[in-house]
């Protein structure tokens, strides 16, 4: 496949660089009146992701320790379990679980976003998987048909955003390396947008984790 390899032993990819928290506290994030929801492109990717393993947990980090309505209506409201973290009485970070049912519902029942629907529009059945020794693959642009998206930025600018680092990480759950792959959506997108982008694939040619450098 030409439009994917393996790293070399000599190359790296970007390390995520976890900022140390002191004088923190958790707490409850549960104003009712600000947590009106509202749909959104955003809604969309954030619910579906995380309502492909209902015991996992979406992290949001906050490097301006502020919440804005918009994350407020858009993302955390859409879920049944939400905590921030408080630094100094300053939020630095979002952990959210327990999707909503009756937001997965609504989501389902519209038009996702394609780029959405590449990446979890399918119901993950398969929460059984087994860790295995994986590789990192690399894409290469310039095999891939570029796909146009006028909304996906949106998620983009955001995951950019809310993290700490340059490289993002996202959890796949319905992936495999096969040759139609490079017709997916999500990769011809995501491989013109960002500056990097790997999967880490195991020796079952299972893709468990979809890397972006922005």
């Amino acid at each position: 496949m030409k439009w994917l390899s393996a790293l070399e032993e000599n190359e790296t990819i970007p390390s995520n660089i976890s900022e140390e928290i002191s004088d923190f506290k958790i707490r409850a994030l549960d104003n009712e009146e600000t947590l009106v929801k509202e749909f959104s492109i955003l809604t969309q990717f954030f619910v579906l992701l995380s309502a492909q393993d209902e015991n996992s947990m979406t992290s949001l980090s906050l490097p301006h320790r502020k919440i804005t309505k918009k994350t407020l209506r858009e993302i955390v409201a859409h879920f049944n379990s939400r905590k921030v973290v408080l630094e100094h009485n300053k939020p630095v970070e979002i952990m959210l679980t327990k999707p909503n049912k009756e937001s997965i519902a609504e989501i389902r029942s519209c038009k996702l976003n394609p780029i959405v629907k590449s990446l979890y529009g399918s119901i993950n059945n398969d929460l059984s998987y087994e860790w295995r020794p994986q590789k990192v693959y690399k894409l290469h642009p310039q095999f891939i048909e570029k796909f146009e998206d006028d909304n996906f930025y949106v998620v983009l600018n955001f995951l950019q955003e809310t993290s700490n680092n340059s490289l993002i990480t996202l959890q796949l759950y319905d992936w495999n390396l096969e040759e139609s792959l490079i017709k997916n959506l999500a990769i011809r997108y995501l491989a013109h947008k960002c500056k990097n982008v790997y999967l880490w694939i195991d020796e079952t040619k299972r893709i468990t984790t979809i890397q972006l450098e922005l």
